[in-house]
């Protein structure tokens, strides 16, 4: 990715976004409601039937409502893995009151993953990195639409929908769909904004979900989460 600022300027505000606790998740509940895809892909690979499976999504997050997360139960940690052992609980408890889980079965690793690769976990980790770039795609359209000269959305879309194409082709596809004369240059620029804007939106969405957003403990969860590609050019050297 290239970049409109200096490096140097790009690493000191993305790690300056990172700095903050997770004490502002104030309200639980709507990570719980932001991340329901995250939620249901998960329960559906645990529970096996759709039905039952969507059962228990929609009484876990009924209950949320009642009774939310508070910052004092999240104590240390990823969000996700509080969240994921949670719901965890929720499908044994199904398990147990259905009599369907057997006294041998420890945990629903066994149950619900029998294969080395333990298919549940692999789709919550996918379906919560989905979520988390779905975030950071939704706060570059709401961006776009509220600065009249950005075209950073429409730029980053076209480019990720289009990979094979260069600015010039881009630029023209750009033009027709805002109604607006676009160069190849001007657009490059365009894309190089959206790509440091998308960068801060996505580190800013992954913070939220951690105890202590530092650094390391960053570098780290995008490493995990397979994100760095979208970051990297906006770390300093040994964060990268």
């Amino acid at each position: 990715m290239d970049s409109a600022f200096p490096p140097s300027a790009e690493a000191r505000s993305l790690l300056e976004e990172i700095s903050t606790r997770w004490s502002l998740i104030t309200n639980p509940l709507q990570f719980v409601l932001r991340y329901s895809p995250a939620v249901r892909c998960y329960l559906g690979a645990l529970v096996k039937n759709p039905h039952d499976a969507e059962d228990v999504a929609q009484t876990f997050l009924l209950r949320m409502v009642g009774r939310p997360f508070t910052p004092g139960r999240v104590t240390k940690g990823r969000f996700r893995d509080y969240l994921k052992a949670v719901l965890r609980n929720a499908a044994m408890d199904f398990f147990r009151q259905r009599g369907q889980c057997p006294i041998e079965v420890a945990n629903l690793d066994q149950l619900a993953a029998p294969d080395p690769e333990q298919a549940a976990d692999r789709a919550w980790l996918t379906e919560w990195r989905s979520c988390l770039l779905q975030r950071a795609w939704d706060g570059l359209d709401q961006y776009e639409r509220n600065a009249p000269d950005s075209l950073a959305y429409t730029a980053l879309r076209l480019a990720a929908d289009y990979p094979d194409e260069d600015s010039t082709a881009l630029a023209v596809r750009a033009s027709a769909l805002t109604h607006r004369s676009l160069r190849a240059d001007a657009f490059r620029k365009q894309l190089s904004r959206a790509r440091r804007r998308f960068a801060h939106l996505l580190v800013n969405e992954i913070r939220k979900t951690l105890e202590h957003p530092d650094a390391a403990e960053m570098v780290e969860e995008l490493g995990h989460l397979e994100l760095m590609v979208y970051v990297r050019d906006y770390l300093p050297e040994p964060f990268r």
